[in-house]
């Protein structure tokens, strides 16, 4: 199958993880893409997505189908493209995008209900996600990223314990508390970490710290514990399907995260990892390839979506 994707992120020089979880879910052999994407993210915002725009609507080729990723800012495009070409559109809603940027004020309200009920599926990353998705009318199957598991393995554990923070200088991923209790912190506005360097991080490190107020998924979350990793991780959210209280992890509610680190139990890192075993990168992969045979099957029976409904 050929693909046109438009993103809004995507790994660029200057932001080496932005959007990683897109490109890794694109290096799929049964799929042939053509990336509509930022080429950096110097500019402000308008001017990256009149750059999306024009290359969505101007790039040649034969496709199949397109693909975007984000509701919004960049599904508005997608769905465009989707219907000057004719073409059948699936949608991956990932979280800050229809928790925040839908709600920011009627005209995003209006695009983002566009492009879910316009699309002819929606994908979402979690549950929480999911619901977002129906509050604005549309309806989403929920498919995780999933991570590369030949990637991500258990190692030792090192002889000292320090805890990683790798959600940047974010004010709903935690960062004031993770500067009272982490060891290491980085990300977005700290430095940013290329992907390459995120196994041997989680293998230096005992715990990873996810204090975050709002999280779609936790992608983070779920390579640590790949890694065999103990996860200290809010009770919100997408964390709430991938962190085990007391089995890969610790859950809090009460927002007293020092206690939750003090109490840490000595774990075995193959049997953390072990519970990552349903969160593979191909079972994603094939799952979101369902949707896509049965888009285009629906497509094939009945003709293309008559008409968007705002």
């Amino acid at each position: 199958m050929r693909l046109l994707v438009v993103t809004a992120r995507y790994p660029t020089r200057d932001r080496p993880a932005a959007g990683a979880f897109v490109r890794d879910r694109l290096r799929d052999p049964s799929v042939f893409v053509t990336v509509i994407a930022p080429r950096h993210y110097r500019d402000p915002g308008w001017l990256r997505g009149l750059r999306l725009l024009w290359a969505a609507l101007t790039r040649r080729g034969h496709f199949d189908a397109v693909e975007g990723h984000f509701v919004l800012p960049s599904g508005p495009i997608a769905l465009l493209a989707a219907r000057l070409r004719g073409l059948p559109l699936v949608v991956f809603a990932h979280g800050g995008d229809v928790r925040e940027m839908a709600h920011r004020h009627a005209a995003n309200r209006w695009l983002a209900r566009l492009v879910v009920r316009g699309a002819d599926a929606v994908i979402a990353n979690s549950d929480e996600t999911a619901r977002m998705v129906d509050e604005l009318g549309g309806h989403a199957v929920v498919i995780a990223p999933g991570v590369d598991l030949g990637r991500f393995k258990p190692v030792p554990l090192p002889p000292v314990r320090r805890v990683l923070y790798l959600g940047g200088e974010v004010q709903h991923k935690g960062v004031e508390i993770a500067r009272e209790l982490a060891d290491t912190l980085l990300g977005p506005g700290i430095r940013e970490v290329d992907p390459g360097e995120i196994p041997a991080l989680m293998a230096a490190h005992t715990v990873l710290l996810v204090p975050s107020l709002a999280e779609p998924f936790g992608l983070v979350a779920l390579e640590a514990i790949a890694s065999g990793r103990w996860v200290v991780a809010s009770a919100v959210g997408g964390l709430l399907d991938i962190v085990r209280d007391g089995v890969n992890g610790t859950l809090v509610s009460d927002g007293d995260f020092a206690a939750a680190l003090l109490a840490i139990p000595t774990y075995d890192p193959p049997s953390v990892a072990a519970t990552a075993s349903g969160f593979g990168i191909d079972e994603s992969r094939a799952r979101v390839a369902e949707v896509w045979k049965e888009v285009i099957g629906r497509r094939a029976k009945g003709g293309p979506k008559a008409a968007l409904r705002a």
